[in-house]
Protein backbone atom coordinates (compact mmCIF):
# COMPACT_ATOMS: atom_id res chain seq x y z
CA UNK A 1 0.00 0.00 0.00
CA UNK A 2 1.55 3.71 -1.48
CA UNK A 3 1.48 6.88 0.92
CA UNK A 4 -2.27 8.43 1.16
CA UNK A 5 -2.39 11.36 2.84
CA UNK A 6 -6.29 11.28 2.72
CA UNK A 7 -6.35 7.96 4.94
CA UNK A 8 -4.53 10.25 7.65
CA UNK A 9 -7.14 10.44 9.99
CA UNK A 10 -7.33 13.39 12.65
CA UNK A 11 -10.13 14.75 14.42
CA UNK A 12 -11.75 14.31 17.90
CA UNK A 13 -14.55 11.61 18.63
CA UNK A 14 -17.23 11.27 21.21
CA UNK A 15 -18.19 8.84 23.49
CA UNK A 16 -22.19 7.82 24.24
CA UNK A 17 -22.75 5.71 27.29
CA UNK A 18 -26.36 3.79 27.81
CA UNK A 19 -27.07 2.10 31.05
CA UNK A 20 -28.83 0.01 32.08
CA UNK A 21 -27.49 -1.34 28.73
CA UNK A 22 -30.67 -3.44 27.62
CA UNK A 23 -30.90 -1.33 24.40
CA UNK A 24 -28.25 -2.44 21.95
CA UNK A 25 -28.10 -2.04 17.99
CA UNK A 26 -25.17 -4.26 16.48
CA UNK A 27 -24.03 -6.03 14.04
CA UNK A 28 -24.88 -9.94 14.89
CA UNK A 29 -23.34 -13.51 13.52
CA UNK A 30 -26.08 -15.46 14.67
CA UNK A 31 -28.74 -14.92 11.91
CA UNK A 32 -27.83 -13.42 8.31
CA UNK A 33 -30.06 -13.63 5.48
CA UNK A 34 -27.62 -12.51 2.88
CA UNK A 35 -24.14 -12.53 3.74
CA UNK A 36 -22.50 -12.90 7.37
CA UNK A 37 -24.24 -10.62 9.53
CA UNK A 38 -27.16 -9.21 10.07
CA UNK A 39 -28.41 -5.88 12.13
CA UNK A 40 -29.19 -7.08 15.83
CA UNK A 41 -31.71 -4.53 17.13
CA UNK A 42 -32.78 -5.52 20.92
CA UNK A 43 -34.82 -3.89 23.76
CA UNK A 44 -34.32 -5.30 27.17
CA UNK A 45 -37.82 -4.91 28.62
CA UNK A 46 -36.59 -1.76 30.58
CA UNK A 47 -35.79 2.14 30.54
CA UNK A 48 -37.47 4.64 28.41
CA UNK A 49 -38.14 4.36 24.78
CA UNK A 50 -36.67 5.30 22.01
CA UNK A 51 -35.08 4.66 19.00
CA UNK A 52 -32.91 1.62 18.86
CA UNK A 53 -32.42 1.66 14.87
CA UNK A 54 -30.49 0.97 11.46
CA UNK A 55 -29.96 3.76 9.75
CA UNK A 56 -29.43 4.81 6.29
CA UNK A 57 -28.61 8.35 4.74
CA UNK A 58 -29.55 9.60 1.41
CA UNK A 59 -28.07 13.14 1.39
CA UNK A 60 -28.40 13.83 -2.31
CA UNK A 61 -31.52 11.88 -3.19
CA UNK A 62 -34.11 12.65 -6.01
CA UNK A 63 -36.61 10.08 -4.85
CA UNK A 64 -39.80 12.27 -3.56
CA UNK A 65 -43.20 11.36 -2.00
CA UNK A 66 -44.28 10.52 -5.32
CA UNK A 67 -42.10 7.78 -5.52
CA UNK A 68 -43.43 6.36 -2.62
CA UNK A 69 -47.44 6.52 -2.70
CA UNK A 70 -46.38 5.36 -6.22
CA UNK A 71 -45.47 2.14 -5.23
CA UNK A 72 -44.83 1.25 -1.74
CA UNK A 73 -43.86 -1.88 -3.09
CA UNK A 74 -40.53 -0.55 -3.76
CA UNK A 75 -40.07 -0.25 0.13
CA UNK A 76 -38.99 -2.67 2.49
CA UNK A 77 -37.02 -5.40 4.75
CA UNK A 78 -36.04 -8.97 5.25
CA UNK A 79 -36.60 -9.70 9.01
CA UNK A 80 -36.29 -12.75 11.90
CA UNK A 81 -38.76 -12.23 15.19
CA UNK A 82 -37.91 -13.56 18.47
CA UNK A 83 -40.89 -15.84 19.74
CA UNK A 84 -42.86 -12.63 21.78
CA UNK A 85 -45.42 -10.30 20.90
CA UNK A 86 -44.75 -6.94 20.62
CA UNK A 87 -44.56 -4.23 18.60
CA UNK A 88 -41.59 -5.01 16.14
CA UNK A 89 -40.16 -2.44 13.44
CA UNK A 90 -41.28 0.34 12.09
CA UNK A 91 -39.73 1.71 8.85
CA UNK A 92 -39.15 5.18 8.82
CA UNK A 93 -38.47 7.51 5.73
CA UNK A 94 -37.93 11.48 6.58
CA UNK A 95 -38.44 13.50 3.63
CA UNK A 96 -37.10 17.10 3.44
CA UNK A 97 -38.17 20.13 1.24
CA UNK A 98 -35.83 21.39 -0.96
CA UNK A 99 -37.08 25.06 -0.87
CA UNK A 100 -37.22 25.53 2.58
CA UNK A 101 -36.82 24.12 6.32
CA UNK A 102 -40.23 21.71 5.90
CA UNK A 103 -39.72 18.44 6.72
CA UNK A 104 -42.12 15.42 7.07
CA UNK A 105 -41.36 11.79 8.50
CA UNK A 106 -43.49 8.80 7.49
CA UNK A 107 -43.48 6.32 10.03
CA UNK A 108 -44.87 2.87 8.51
CA UNK A 109 -45.94 0.49 11.40
CA UNK A 110 -46.94 -2.74 9.89
CA UNK A 111 -45.28 -5.28 12.77
CA UNK A 112 -47.55 -3.44 16.28
CA UNK A 113 -48.48 -6.22 18.41
CA UNK A 114 -46.98 -9.08 16.23
CA UNK A 115 -45.87 -12.47 17.27
CA UNK A 116 -42.15 -12.97 16.47
CA UNK A 117 -42.09 -16.60 15.61
CA UNK A 118 -38.38 -17.22 15.56
CA UNK A 119 -36.86 -20.25 14.57
CA UNK A 120 -40.13 -21.70 13.03
CA UNK A 121 -40.69 -19.26 10.36
CA UNK A 122 -37.27 -18.34 9.98
CA UNK A 123 -36.51 -15.36 7.75
CA UNK A 124 -39.39 -13.32 6.04
CA UNK A 125 -39.61 -10.41 3.27
CA UNK A 126 -42.18 -6.94 4.24
CA UNK A 127 -42.71 -4.84 1.66
CA UNK A 128 -44.78 -1.69 2.42
CA UNK A 129 -48.17 -0.87 1.36
CA UNK A 130 -50.87 2.17 1.53
CA UNK A 131 -52.75 -0.47 3.93
CA UNK A 132 -49.92 -0.38 6.82
CA UNK A 133 -50.60 2.03 9.52
CA UNK A 134 -49.08 5.10 8.24
CA UNK A 135 -48.44 8.07 10.47
CA UNK A 136 -46.90 11.23 8.82
CA UNK A 137 -46.09 14.60 10.67
CA UNK A 138 -43.68 17.38 10.64
CA UNK A 139 -43.93 21.21 9.60
CA UNK A 140 -44.98 22.79 6.75
CA UNK A 141 -43.15 25.44 4.50
CA UNK A 142 -44.27 28.04 6.50
CA UNK A 143 -42.89 26.07 9.33
CA UNK A 144 -46.29 25.18 10.62
CA UNK A 145 -46.67 21.61 12.29
CA UNK A 146 -48.48 18.66 11.47
CA UNK A 147 -49.37 15.06 11.97
CA UNK A 148 -51.94 12.27 11.62
CA UNK A 149 -52.13 8.11 11.37
CA UNK A 150 -54.61 8.45 8.20
CA UNK A 151 -51.97 8.27 4.93
CA UNK A 152 -53.28 7.77 1.65
CA UNK A 153 -52.84 8.46 -2.01
CA UNK A 154 -54.14 11.95 -1.65
CA UNK A 155 -51.00 12.76 -0.08
CA UNK A 156 -49.31 13.86 -3.71
CA UNK A 157 -52.20 16.29 -3.56
CA UNK A 158 -51.27 17.54 -0.28
CA UNK A 159 -51.32 16.40 3.42
CA UNK A 160 -54.24 17.48 5.40
CA UNK A 161 -53.52 17.90 9.38
CA UNK A 162 -55.85 16.92 12.02
CA UNK A 163 -58.42 19.67 13.02
CA UNK A 164 -56.07 22.44 15.22
CA UNK A 165 -52.91 21.49 13.51
CA UNK A 166 -51.89 23.28 9.67
CA UNK A 167 -51.96 21.47 7.23
CA UNK A 168 -48.52 20.79 4.87
CA UNK A 169 -48.71 22.29 1.44
CA UNK A 170 -47.99 20.35 -1.65
CA UNK A 171 -45.34 17.66 -0.34
CA UNK A 172 -45.01 15.65 -3.55
CA UNK A 173 -41.56 17.12 -4.06
CA UNK A 174 -40.13 16.92 -0.82
CA UNK A 175 -37.18 14.46 -0.50
CA UNK A 176 -36.08 11.49 0.70
CA UNK A 177 -33.00 11.90 3.31
CA UNK A 178 -33.10 9.52 5.61
CA UNK A 179 -34.27 5.54 6.64
CA UNK A 180 -34.67 4.13 9.49
CA UNK A 181 -35.48 0.52 10.53
CA UNK A 182 -36.37 0.47 14.29
CA UNK A 183 -37.77 -0.65 17.61
CA UNK A 184 -39.26 1.84 19.57
CA UNK A 185 -40.94 1.11 22.98
CA UNK A 186 -38.93 -0.49 25.69
CA UNK A 187 -41.02 -3.28 26.16
CA UNK A 188 -41.12 -6.66 26.24
CA UNK A 189 -37.89 -7.89 25.88
CA UNK A 190 -37.36 -8.55 21.73
CA UNK A 191 -34.83 -9.03 19.58
CA UNK A 192 -35.53 -8.29 15.56
CA UNK A 193 -32.67 -9.12 12.84
CA UNK A 194 -33.46 -7.09 9.84
CA UNK A 195 -31.22 -7.43 6.69
CA UNK A 196 -31.51 -6.30 2.77
CA UNK A 197 -32.98 -2.89 2.66
CA UNK A 198 -34.90 -1.85 -0.32
CA UNK A 199 -35.73 2.00 -1.32
CA UNK A 200 -37.20 2.87 -4.13
CA UNK A 201 -36.70 -0.87 -5.70
CA UNK A 202 -32.69 -1.13 -4.94
CA UNK A 203 -31.97 -3.73 -2.49
CA UNK A 204 -28.82 -2.74 -0.52
CA UNK A 205 -26.31 -4.78 1.73
CA UNK A 206 -27.21 -4.87 5.21
CA UNK A 207 -23.53 -5.61 5.95
CA UNK A 208 -20.60 -4.16 7.45
CA UNK A 209 -18.94 -2.14 4.17
CA UNK A 210 -22.16 -3.45 2.66
CA UNK A 211 -24.16 -1.03 0.18
CA UNK A 212 -25.98 0.98 2.35
CA UNK A 213 -25.20 4.37 2.06
CA UNK A 214 -24.43 6.67 5.18
CA UNK A 215 -25.24 3.02 7.32
CA UNK A 216 -24.88 3.24 11.07
CA UNK A 217 -26.55 1.30 14.11
CA UNK A 218 -27.74 3.51 17.23
CA UNK A 219 -29.59 3.33 20.63
CA UNK A 220 -30.58 5.41 23.01
CA UNK A 221 -27.65 6.52 24.37
CA UNK A 222 -26.18 9.47 26.41
CA UNK A 223 -22.82 11.86 25.04
CA UNK A 224 -21.06 12.89 27.75
CA UNK A 225 -20.11 16.38 26.95
CA UNK A 226 -16.73 18.40 27.03
CA UNK A 227 -13.71 16.39 27.67
CA UNK A 228 -10.54 16.96 28.50
CA UNK A 229 -7.98 15.39 25.74
CA UNK A 230 -10.43 13.91 23.58
CA UNK A 231 -11.26 9.64 23.56
CA UNK A 232 -8.34 7.08 24.08
CA UNK A 233 -9.14 3.39 22.79
CA UNK A 234 -6.28 0.85 23.78
CA UNK A 235 -6.10 -2.73 22.70
CA UNK A 236 -4.08 -5.19 24.14
CA UNK A 237 -3.15 -8.96 23.49
CA UNK A 238 -0.94 -11.04 25.86
CA UNK A 239 0.34 -14.38 24.32
CA UNK A 240 2.80 -17.29 24.08
CA UNK A 241 5.81 -17.90 21.93
CA UNK A 242 5.39 -21.42 20.40
CA UNK A 243 9.74 -22.35 20.81
CA UNK A 244 11.72 -25.16 19.47
CA UNK A 245 14.85 -26.60 20.48
CA UNK A 246 16.10 -26.05 16.60
CA UNK A 247 14.93 -22.46 15.90
CA UNK A 248 16.59 -19.44 17.43
CA UNK A 249 13.28 -17.92 16.66
CA UNK A 250 9.27 -18.37 17.88
CA UNK A 251 7.77 -20.55 14.88
CA UNK A 252 4.31 -19.46 16.43
CA UNK A 253 2.57 -17.48 18.89
CA UNK A 254 -0.92 -18.30 21.12
CA UNK A 255 -3.14 -15.68 21.95
CA UNK A 256 -3.91 -16.15 25.53
CA UNK A 257 -5.47 -12.83 26.59
CA UNK A 258 -7.43 -9.41 24.72
CA UNK A 259 -8.37 -6.48 26.53
CA UNK A 260 -9.62 -3.21 25.17
CA UNK A 261 -10.08 -0.12 27.35
CA UNK A 262 -11.65 3.27 27.08
CA UNK A 263 -10.19 6.55 28.51
CA UNK A 264 -11.73 9.54 28.78
CA UNK A 265 -11.26 12.74 30.78
CA UNK A 266 -14.79 14.15 31.22
CA UNK A 267 -15.19 17.97 31.54
CA UNK A 268 -18.50 17.96 32.76
CA UNK A 269 -18.68 16.88 36.06
CA UNK A 270 -22.82 15.90 35.66
CA UNK A 271 -24.03 13.32 38.29
CA UNK A 272 -24.64 11.43 35.11
CA UNK A 273 -20.90 11.38 33.82
CA UNK A 274 -19.84 10.55 37.68
CA UNK A 275 -22.28 7.72 37.85
CA UNK A 276 -20.96 6.03 34.99
CA UNK A 277 -17.15 6.82 36.30
CA UNK A 278 -17.97 4.86 39.45
CA UNK A 279 -18.92 0.73 38.38
CA UNK A 280 -20.38 0.39 42.02
CA UNK A 281 -22.32 3.24 42.03
CA UNK A 282 -26.15 3.69 41.91
CA UNK A 283 -27.79 6.99 40.81
CA UNK A 284 -31.29 7.51 42.17
CA UNK A 285 -32.42 11.29 41.49
CA UNK A 286 -30.04 13.58 42.42
CA UNK A 287 -28.30 11.31 44.70
CA UNK A 288 -25.03 8.86 43.78
CA UNK A 289 -25.12 6.06 46.39
CA UNK A 290 -21.71 3.84 47.18
CA UNK A 291 -21.44 0.82 48.49
CA UNK A 292 -24.35 -1.64 47.80
CA UNK A 293 -21.98 -4.04 46.10
CA UNK A 294 -23.39 -3.30 42.72
CA UNK A 295 -21.43 -3.94 39.69
CA UNK A 296 -23.03 -1.99 36.80
CA UNK A 297 -22.49 -2.63 32.96
CA UNK A 298 -22.80 0.01 30.58
CA UNK A 299 -23.23 0.00 26.74
CA UNK A 300 -20.57 2.58 24.68
CA UNK A 301 -20.61 4.31 21.29
CA UNK A 302 -17.74 6.03 19.99
CA UNK A 303 -18.30 8.34 17.11
CA UNK A 304 -15.80 9.95 14.99
CA UNK A 305 -15.23 10.20 11.09
CA UNK A 306 -12.91 7.82 8.66
CA UNK A 307 -10.47 9.47 6.36
CA UNK A 308 -13.70 9.73 3.58
CA UNK A 309 -15.38 11.80 5.87
CA UNK A 310 -18.46 9.36 6.56
CA UNK A 311 -19.16 8.19 10.31
CA UNK A 312 -16.76 5.52 12.07
CA UNK A 313 -18.09 3.74 15.16
CA UNK A 314 -16.62 2.03 17.76
CA UNK A 315 -19.59 -0.12 19.34
CA UNK A 316 -18.78 -2.10 23.07
CA UNK A 317 -22.47 -3.77 23.77
CA UNK A 318 -20.91 -4.89 27.23
CA UNK A 319 -18.08 -2.57 29.29
CA UNK A 320 -17.37 -1.81 32.98
CA UNK A 321 -15.68 0.92 34.49
CA UNK A 322 -12.39 0.74 36.05
CA UNK A 323 -9.67 1.97 38.11
CA UNK A 324 -9.81 4.93 40.39
CA UNK A 325 -12.29 7.79 39.90
CA UNK A 326 -10.33 11.29 41.69
CA UNK A 327 -12.21 14.76 41.14
CA UNK A 328 -10.41 17.97 42.87
CA UNK A 329 -12.29 20.88 44.41
CA UNK A 330 -10.24 23.91 44.19
CA UNK A 331 -11.08 27.13 43.86
CA UNK A 332 -9.68 28.27 40.55
CA UNK A 333 -9.53 24.95 39.11
CA UNK A 334 -11.71 22.81 36.48
CA UNK A 335 -13.45 19.35 37.68
CA UNK A 336 -12.85 16.51 35.53
CA UNK A 337 -13.86 13.35 35.61
CA UNK A 338 -11.70 10.72 34.95
CA UNK A 339 -13.11 7.23 33.29
CA UNK A 340 -11.25 4.04 32.12
CA UNK A 341 -14.09 1.49 30.18
CA UNK A 342 -13.12 -2.10 29.95
CA UNK A 343 -14.69 -3.99 27.18
CA UNK A 344 -15.91 -7.46 28.23
CA UNK A 345 -17.42 -10.30 26.18
CA UNK A 346 -21.38 -10.28 25.91
CA UNK A 347 -21.61 -14.26 25.05
CA UNK A 348 -19.79 -16.68 23.44
CA UNK A 349 -21.48 -15.85 19.79
CA UNK A 350 -20.91 -11.72 20.39
CA UNK A 351 -17.92 -9.37 19.44
CA UNK A 352 -16.59 -7.59 21.82
CA UNK A 353 -15.92 -4.74 20.25
CA UNK A 354 -16.77 -3.70 16.88
CA UNK A 355 -15.02 -1.37 14.51
CA UNK A 356 -17.67 -0.41 11.74
CA UNK A 357 -17.29 2.51 8.61
CA UNK A 358 -20.42 4.01 7.27
CA UNK A 359 -20.96 3.19 3.42
CA UNK A 360 -20.45 6.74 1.02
Amino acid sequence: MGKEVDNVLVGLATLSIRQPNDALAEWSREQAYAGSYSAKLHKGGSGNAGSTHLQALFPDSAIDVDAFVADPTDYGFWYYYSAVTGNFVQFELLFKDPNSEGWMELTVVPHQNTLGDGPTAGWAQKSLALTDKIGYGGRSETNEPFFDWDLDDTIAEGVTGPLGQAAAPVVGDWQLRRVRLELWEPTPERTAYVDSLEVDGTVYTVEPGGTVPGMSLSSPYTEVGYTEDGVIVEYSAEGTDVEVEEETFPIGWKLNKEGYKVTCNMAEASLFNMDKAMSGSVLSGSIIRLGGGVAKTVSLLITGLNPAGFTRSIMIPKAVAVGAVSTSYTLDGKQVVPVTFQALKPSADEDAVQVVDAGA
